[in-house]
């Protein structure tokens, strides 16, 4: 049992050594100076023994490569995670997670906290958005939580890691003179169109006043089926989500919700099972109009709802699905309707998701302080005091 100052390149490093608790010959690199000393050595010795004695045994020398592997085997299945999550998973993994740290061992990882760091600092370089990287270190630490589980580090590193500041997107939201002239564009493209495309155009504008009068997420308005859709009590309910041409269930248990739609998005609705050929309970309300397959969102997006976009001379950085959905919460927040209502529309499992459209509706729609003081003091201007003779 011992502590050891071991001087090498890179500089000062310190290490421990001690017997586990099946009598094997342990040492461990902590870490460099400054942020190892000595005395933070000795204890991190003295912890390490009473683990011992307590049963630990050393961690199976495996690298961060085939520990990926393991992890991707077994936890995915364990966890049932969305087809979405794994594939994520499997991405971040292929190529960018294994290609840097595949090589170095999980127990100089949990030891050496700087080599994340130096991960971070690297794909910064490279141009990736915080939000990524983001991203890259959650699934790091979901990692280094089962290896710790599984008894393979002792701690977890991206503990010690700061991760880098993220900024929410700003909200792009449609104002109600640009969303009649975006319904307008839709119509004189469905004018100009011959028979065939006339089909279409009048499809994707049904498509996107279901979306502005739901505020659905992309998937869930590509999965509607008529057989959620009542006419008669006036709401939908979300039950299905077609993500990356897979069906499955909704994003959250609070984004699986009953919504109430108002009379023009019924009335689009209603024209739309008039129209088209595919009518039946399991058949998709936006499908496409000649096979009743899914609709794929980018080609709808490219072909129809960005010249359309153009047509009504919106330039703002405007993402058609997305910022349709917020658009229509914004606006719902706007209309003075109860921020618990808005993030039951919006299927939101936490608050503070749904606030960013009630500081939108805030700035994007003024008046408020007008308002607050008619209630206060009543309309009209407060009445002028006499001046001083």
């Amino acid at each position: 049992m011992s502590v050891i100052r071991y001087e090498g390149k890179r500089g000062v490093v310190w290490r421990i050594k001690y017997r586990d608790a099946a009598g094997r010959q342990v040492v461990e690199t902590l870490g460099p100076e400054p942020a190892w000393s000595r005395r933070s050595a000795q204890r991190e010795l003295t912890l390490r023994l009473a683990d011992s004695a307590r049963g630990y045994t050393k961690p199976e020398r495996i690298t961060f490569a085939a520990f990926s592997k393991r992890f991707m085997a077994m936890h995915p299945q364990a966890r049932n995670l969305k087809f979405t999550t794994r594939e994520g998973y499997e991405i971040n993994l292929r190529c960018h997670l294994v290609p840097a740290l595949g090589r170095i061992l999980l127990t100089d990882l949990e030891a050496r906290p700087e080599i994340i760091d130096r991960y971070i600092a690297q794909k910064a370089a490279e141009g990736l958005a915080p939000k990524t990287i983001h991203n890259h270190l959650q699934l790091l630490s979901v990692m280094f939580g089962r290896a710790r589980a599984w008894r393979l580090v002792r701690s977890n590193p991206l503990d010690f890691v700061d991760r880098p500041r993220t900024e929410p997107p700003e909200v792009q939201v449609l104002s109600e003179a640009e969303i009649a002239a975006y319904l307008s564009a839709f119509q004189q493209f469905e004018r100009e169109a011959d028979k065939h495309g006339r089909v279409w155009w009048s499809l994707v504008r049904t498509l996107v006043v279901v979306d502005l009068g739901t505020a659905l997420r992309r998937g869930e308005l590509l999965a509607l089926r008529w057989r959620v859709v009542n006419f008669l009590d006036e709401r939908i309910e979300v039950r299905e989500a077609l993500v990356r041409g897979r069906f499955t269930t909704p994003k959250s248990r609070a984004s699986r919700r009953v919504i109430e739609i108002g009379p023009r998005t019924q009335e689009a609705l209603a024209n739309l099972w008039r129209e088209t050929l595919y009518r039946g309970d399991d058949d998709l309300v936006s499908c496409h109009p000649f096979t009743g397959k899914p609709l794929d969102p980018g080609t709808i997006s490219k072909r129809y709802l960005k010249p359309a976009l153009a047509r009504a001379g919106i330039t703002k950085p405007f993402r058609p699905f997305h910022d349709l959905r917020h658009t229509a919460l914004t606006h719902a927040a706007a209309a003075g309707n109860p921020q618990a209502y808005v993030q039951w529309r919006a299927g939101h499992s936490q608050g503070a998701i749904t606030e960013r459209y009630i500081h939108a509706a805030q700035v994007l729609f003024p008046g408020a302080a007008e308002r607050t003081e008619e209630r206060m003091f009543g309309p009209g201007r407060l009445p002028v005091p006499p001046r001083d003779q």
